[in-house]
């Protein structure tokens, strides 16, 4: 046990925010085993203590356990140990929509440029609406909350009822369909999403800084109003050699 203390003092005293060498303590540990797969982390409130350290700053630690692969996080259920080590790239663990959003708040969208169009078949076709019509088209690239590595490329195409909610985007850069939520009223009652291996169009890999053509994960989401019309549409492009995408898929209720 002196052993496991020195050693999180040692990481504790290390340079960075709190939540990165507390993140840091808890790889470590789940790594020498004292963690193991399957078995879940002490609660928040437990950490917060052995820490003294907030609730924020520790459900961040978590939160970048998430991102290495390391952890799987549910409401309710704490953190388990699905990994003894990282993997590379950003993870997304969704089950529902609030896990969905709950990502756009923990990452950052940098808005590069903003405006009304008329989109073409091409796009039409993932949004669903007739060709020509207009939509306001925000694309930029997505950040991790510290903004120290790219996510993804994002085009967000938003129903042109919303667009003059959103005329601020590019100072908020927060999540759209937040916004159109919290400014309209509307709430989204579901959201679709299409995922595909896909080589990187030339815009997109020059503002990921990769190799044109570079192999890619196409993330497509279709956001759905409760009367089943589309509010807003977004296409995220992954770089695929940093890209997990993770499903948890439960057997339902068996009947004789």
């Amino acid at each position: 046990m002196s052993g496991r203390v020195v050693g999180a003092q040692e990481r504790l005293a290390e340079a960075g925010p709190l939540n990165e060498r507390i993140a840091r303590v808890l790889q470590e540990e789940i790594r020498a085993g004292l963690h193991p797969l399957g078995t879940t982390l002490p609660t928040e409130t437990a950490l917060c203590a052995r820490f003294e350290a907030s609730r924020f700053t520790v459900r961040e630690a978590l939160r970048k356990l998430v991102e290495k692969g390391l952890v799987e996080r549910r409401q309710g259920a704490g953190s388990t140990v699905i990994a003894t080590s990282a993997h590379p790239g950003y993870a997304q663990v969704f089950d529902d929509l609030a896990d969905m959003f709950e990502y756009a708040r923990d990452t950052h969208f940098e808005v590069a440029s903003l405006g009304m169009i008329q989109i073409d078949p091409e796009v039409a076709g993932f949004v669903q609406a007739p060709a020509g019509s207009s939509w306001l088209r925000a694309e930029g690239v997505r950040w991790t909350a510290e903004r120290d590595a790219m996510i993804c490329f994002v085009s967000v195409y938003v129903h042109a009822r919303f667009a003059s909610l959103l005329t601020d985007l590019r100072e908020v850069g927060g999540a759209v369909y937040g916004l159109v939520e919290a400014r309209s009223g509307e709430l989204i009652a579901e959201a679709l999403q299409e995922i595909s291996a896909r080589p990187m169009p030339p815009p997109v890999a020059r503002a990921l800084k990769r190799p044109r053509g570079a192999p890619a994960m196409r993330f497509v989401r279709r956001y759905y109003d409760i009367s089943g019309g589309i509010m807003l549409a977004s296409v995220n492009w992954h770089p695929g050699e940093e890209c997990r995408y993770t499903t948890r898929i439960r057997r339902g209720d068996w009947r004789a």
